[in-house]
């Protein structure tokens, strides 16, 4: 989900810098990570750029994400791996888009073995490629490159712009992240600009309006919307949280909380509408599967709290919309309240069902 979520920088999927720091590893730091150095010829690309963040002290809220790796729902990445092992032959070069902490190419390494192939994380969030960093320093099939947010332009770097005039790479990955993409076509654009051609895109998220899905199955950040409205029935209902009821009657008020909510956690769109613009931006659909992720709500629950700022902000206050963040009185009935609000959404069972979307594209 890269992976890309995020808090307090701008990351590759979202321009107002809201959410892809917690998102987009086969083993987090310190686990087996210290690894045998491979060599790879990266033809005068500079694996490590001379850039600030190289240098800034490892910062623990992505010490945190990096551990959502270990939950269940991660095996949404096992197809993508299988395809990546296939698609990459020596000598060639991935671009892992949104790679965040590295959790993909933790997992990827343990597939291509010793084998010669590059791998370019890029990611817009600085304390995400802090921890990849320490992870694959010692690796030399790994490059590193960061997406800054260019305000006059208030847009992202495209991928294109941080790598060597000429780069291109034989294949890209994109996992849990797609759907956080505002400016989604250019994006693809850039994507098309650095791959060569008959390259493929692959292509996965559980945000995605899959018409395919059974009956049943989640998208997985309609829970957000859910647990909003199973939060309200709660505090209107138990005195536990009577302080909180008066925002409810402020319908300005509260739509303030929701508007950041809903830029933290975006709407999932159809499937349609991320076939359409791939294929506009000079990619054509190879492929499209989905598969059934079982996940934990106690997990879910834990991933969540990272955001419940966003997700029940008007719970004690935001410091996105308050300038001033919630008290530790509040933060913690926000917490227990969002506990409470996944039980009723789910009916106190332990585990929901996810439809996650594999899209394979290739560069025409």
């Amino acid at each position: 989900m890269g992976h890309g979520y995020l808090l307090g920088s701008y990351s590759a999927a979202s321009l107002d810098g809201t959410r892809t720091e917690l998102v987009r590893s086969s083993c987090g730091p310190g686990q087996n990570d210290h690894v045998r150095s491979h060599d790879f010829d990266w033809a005068g690309l500079e694996r490590i750029p001379a850039e600030d963040w190289v240098s800034q002290p490892v910062d623990a809220f992505g010490l945190h994400y990096d551990t959502v790796e270990n939950h269940g729902w991660y095996q949404n990445l096992d197809l993508t791996l299988e395809q990546l092992e296939s698609d990459l032959a020596d000598g060639e070069i991935l671009i892992d888009y949104s790679g965040g902490t590295g959790i993909l190419l933790g997992r990827l390494r343990g597939k291509v073995g010793d084998r010669p192939v590059g791998m370019v994380i890029v990611d817009s969030s600085p304390k995400f490629l802090r921890i990849a960093l320490d992870r694959f320093r010692a690796d030399r099939r790994v490059a590193f490159r960061r997406l800054r947010y260019l305000r006059d332009a208030k847009r992202l770097q495209y991928v294109d712009e941080v790598l060597p005039a000429g780069f291109r790479a034989h294949a890209l990955a994109s996992t849990n992240a797609i759907h956080l993409y505002d400016d989604l076509e250019n994006t693809l654009r850039s994507w098309a600009r650095v791959l060569q051609s008959g390259a493929k895109a692959r292509i996965n998220s559980g945000n995605i309006r899959n018409p395919r899905a059974r009956e049943g199955e989640w998208i997985i950040d309609d829970t957000v919307y859910r647990v909003h409205e199973a939060a309200v029935e709660i505090v209107l209902s138990d005195e536990r949280y009577a302080a909180y009821r008066p925002v409810l009657d402020d319908d300005e008020r509260l739509q303030s909380y929701l508007d950041y909510r809903d830029r933290v956690f975006l709407a999932p769109r159809p499937l349609a509408y991320y076939t359409d613009a791939l294929e506009a931006a000079d990619f054509e659909i190879a492929e499209v599967t989905e598969r059934t992720i079982s996940a934990r709500v106690d997990e879910w629950y834990e991933f969540l709290s990272a955001y419940a700022d966003a997700v029940l902000g008007w719970v004690g206050g935001s410091l996105r919309v308050d300038e001033r963040g919630a008290s530790e009185e509040a933060a913690a009935d926000r917490l227990r309240l969002l506990g409470e609000s996944l039980a009723a959404v789910f009916g106190g069972r332990s585990t929901f069902e996810c439809c996650w979307t594999y899209i394979t594209a290739r560069r025409t």
